[in-house]
């Protein structure tokens, strides 16, 4: 089986497994699960009886809480006795993750199988992935990007209170054609700010509030702990958890249909859109208004593939293992997946208007998007 994105790239199954088969279905939705091989996967996952891969020199953790060996070739990430092995996506395509039976592919889909997707496609020209969220306004795309917690989800939902589609949050695809289309991941919405989308508040769904109300008694015992001042490194350690927990705790995962449906949009999830726009969010102090400007695609280029490689770190990471332990291996790919995004950023925005929009956050998003659509006229 395999499932494609709108035609940019594939990742397959290459051999029966029904635990991996219902897991990369309900991730990747809404893309479907297709049977049979496609001619060129951008990624391959192929199962092998356990015990298959041989493991000659381990890594233990390193404040990572993974486990990695080499068999003399590759690395390999080792969980319960099973082993992944951990393809560089800018060698060869399709990049192979050979995993034994039994290997939960959810401990590395994440840190390694998505990045390397993404990777791979950048490598092969197909398109580049933004780290953006994206909407669609009167059939044409606005990607919202930026650094992790800018405010690229909530200003696309603020975008979308004011009558845009949804198309993608966090990543996004883009085209040498100029067009977006999805990238497959669920929405995390933040419990604050439900206050400023009326619509989104009004069809929460039940598991949703029940996540929302857990996040609002966890941060009525966290916040104050947070708050206190680090007089001492272990009270200060103890600040530092306290926040990190609000944070990740204070928010709720949307599946993209959730989403769709609270707004009434029954568009192709996974077509793809002329883009009209890529908007990169620049937090400014608070209480600054929002302030929107032209921006020199080059330097976006730059941001944009800089700000998706720090996504990608756990991957880089994992490759820096085997480089540690393979003679002959290049000591990173960091760099130049990052240059190859940027080389194809270049070229993709030349057409493209490309928009800095200088806005704090946490804030209310309705004036940054308000900002955005009053620039694109």
């Amino acid at each position: 089986m395999h499932i494609d994105l709108s035609g940019r790239g594939s990742i397959a199954l290459t051999a029966s497994d029904d635990v991996a088969s219902r897991y990369l279905s309900a991730l990747l939705a809404p893309f479907p699960a297709q049977p049979g091989m496609p001619p060129d996967p951008v990624v391959a996952l192929t199962p092998v009886p356990p015990g298959s891969l041989p493991l000659r020199e381990f890594q233990r953790a390193a404040d990572d809480d993974l486990v990695t060996a080499t068999d003399g070739e590759r690395c390999l990430v080792i969980w319960d006795g099973r082993a992944c092995a951990i393809p560089d996506a800018t060698a060869a395509r399709p990049a192979v993750f050979e995993y034994e039976v039994g290997f939960p592919l959810w401990r590395v889909f994440r840190s390694a199988i998505r990045p390397a997707l993404q990777v791979g496609m950048a490598a092969d020209g197909r398109a580049v992935t933004l780290h953006a969220a994206s909407v669609v306004l009167d059939g044409v795309g606005i990607a919202v990007a930026g650094w992790s917690e800018s405010g690229k989800t909530e200003t696309a939902l603020a975008l979308m209170e004011a009558g845009a589609g949804f198309l993608s949050d966090k990543w996004t695809l883009l085209g040498h054609d100029g067009e977006l289309s999805a990238f497959p991941i669920s929405v995390g919405v933040r419990r604050w700010v439900l206050e400023y989308l009326p619509t989104l508040r009004r069809t929460v769904t039940r598991r949703s509030r029940v996540q929302f109300a857990a996040a609002g008694a966890a941060s009525r015992i966290l916040d104050p702990i947070g708050r206190r001042p680090a007089a001492t490194r272990s009270r200060g350690m103890l600040s530092d958890l306290a926040r990190r927990a609000e944070a990740m705790g204070d928010r709720a995962a949307f599946e993209v249909e959730e989403l769709r449906a609270a707004y009434a949009d029954t568009s192709d999830p996974t077509r793809r859109v002329p883009a009209r726009a890529v908007c990169l969010l620049i937090n400014a102090p608070d209480g600054e208004p929002p302030r929107v400007e032209a921006l020199d695609p080059a330097v976006a280029a730059t941001r944009l593939a800089r700000t998706a490689g720090y996504e990608r770190r756990a991957y880089f990471a994992l490759r820096q293992r085997a480089a540690y332990a393979l003679a002959g291996q290049p000591p990173t790919i960091a760099d130049r997946a990052i240059e190859t995004d940027a080389a194809f950023l270049v070229a993709a925005l030349g057409d493209i208007p490309v928009l800095g929009v200088h806005a704090p956050f946490p804030t209310d998003p309705r004036p940054v998007a308000e900002a955005i659509l009053r620039a694109l006229g």
